[in-house]
């Protein structure tokens, strides 16, 4: 579930026989399809075919689609084909929702984001220094992340992603014992155990888990009826897209995670879900008016040097690209790897989601949005 800032990646190849149905309804002067197909060739060329894992692509303007398309298998078992109603894991752009509900229990009174973390997980270990809920929220908690610290017996290192399986119970007490790595509000750190922790903040002060503090504020209210926090892997999930690993000698093997925690990531969803969700995030139709501040730059968790104007809000990194406002996550866990990008002054929207190592999710989005910002 790592992230770095992305500036452009250089887009890589799929053959136009791989391309699956697309849904949505296109935009009045859209690109021409084959120009988004053409870039895409590039990206997809000697890795995605139409009997291997793939990816789902789709860009919109104004809120509508002008582009959607399945490419590989959702499931090679059954060759089930990847299409926009096929369900990914999203990997780290879960943060954006898991943020969400931190802003509406804030917008609410129910929370104060100066608080401590103590106020409302008093079990967490004596960090030796304040440690705020909105200093977790921007990644400057001095939390640390995944790391060999986290052992599942003595001297041996939990693995994470599907070889070691902890519960969600079994977890919290772990983090809740994994010291600070720096002091707080002192630099900018991306840290999944923070997100993790948000996640339990949301069940202790609304008495429901996170995913069903979402499901009842967000994803049923949108119509996003094929979303979820999945916080037990073990559940039937229809339409949902498998992981898989490509294999050294060719070929792949299956790829999902055993691991039912949520916050930092989990979010299951389509690409036509995404889009009613940037489009609640576009029209400031969250409840409690929170996509306005959600998205508004934080001065004070600057992501790099190198990006001065880059910071990261409420889990989408705000910057500039192509003169205007951009904000974006990707994502990535076991097999998975996806892409939110939004130039919102500019009303366009990139998605891309892929179920194999093999391929990149970040790359394809790329690949579509400089087709995007080429026609615009």
């Amino acid at each position: 579930m790592h992230h770095k800032w992305l500036s452009a990646l250089v887009a890589g190849v799929c053959l136009a026989s791989c391309s699956n149905a697309a849904t949505g309804q296109a935009a009045d002067n859209a690109p021409d399809a084959a120009a988004f197909e053409a870039a895409l060739n590039d990206v997809f060329a000697g890795k995605v075919s139409d009997d291997t894992p793939g990816c789902v692509a789709g860009a919109t303007r104004g809120g509508e689609f002008v582009f959607a398309q399945g490419y590989g298998l959702a499931n090679m078992e059954y060759s089930m084909p990847i299409t926009p109603d096929s369900v990914f894991r999203m990997g780290s752009v879960s943060k954006q929702f898991t943020a969400a509900a931190i802003a509406l229990l804030d917008a609410r009174g129910q929370i104060d984001l100066t608080a401590d973390i103590h106020t409302y997980l008093p079990e967490l270990m004596d960090y030796g220094h304040e440690v705020t809920v909105e200093q977790m929220v921007h990644h400057m908690s001095g939390m640390g992340d995944y790391d060999d610290r986290f052992e599942v017996r003595p001297g041996e290192a939990f693995r994470f992603g599907n070889e070691d399986y902890w519960t969600i119970e079994e977890f919290y007490a772990a983090v809740a014992q994994h010291p600070l790595d720096h002091e707080p509000g002192t630099q900018w750190r991306y840290s999944n155990l923070a997100y993790f922790l948000l996640s339990q903040l949301v069940e202790r002060v609304s008495g429901q888990t996170l995913a069903e503090y979402a499901q009842a504020e967000f994803f049923t209210p949108l119509g996003m009826d094929d979303t979820l926090f999945n916080d037990d892997v073990n559940q039937i999930i229809p339409n949902r897209a498998s992981g898989y690993l490509a294999l050294e000698e060719g070929g792949f093997e299956t790829f999902d995670t055993n691991l039912d925690w949520v916050g930092d990531g989990g979010v299951y969803t389509t690409l036509n879900d995404m889009r009613l969700w940037d489009n609640a995030l576009t029209q400031n139709a969250l409840p409690d008016g929170i996509a306005e501040v959600m998205l508004a730059p934080y001065p004070g968790a600057p992501i790099s040097e190198d990006n001065p104007g880059a910071t990261y809000a409420y889990g989408m990194f705000v910057g500039e690209r192509y003169g205007t406002t951009f904000q974006m996550h990707s994502g990535g866990w076991v097999a998975f790897s996806t892409m939110h990008m939004r130039l919102p002054e500019r009303g366009l929207s990139v998605f891309a989601m892929c179920n194999g190592t093999h391929v990149s999710g970040p790359e394809v989005a790329e690949a579509v949005l400089g087709v995007l910002v080429g026609a615009d």
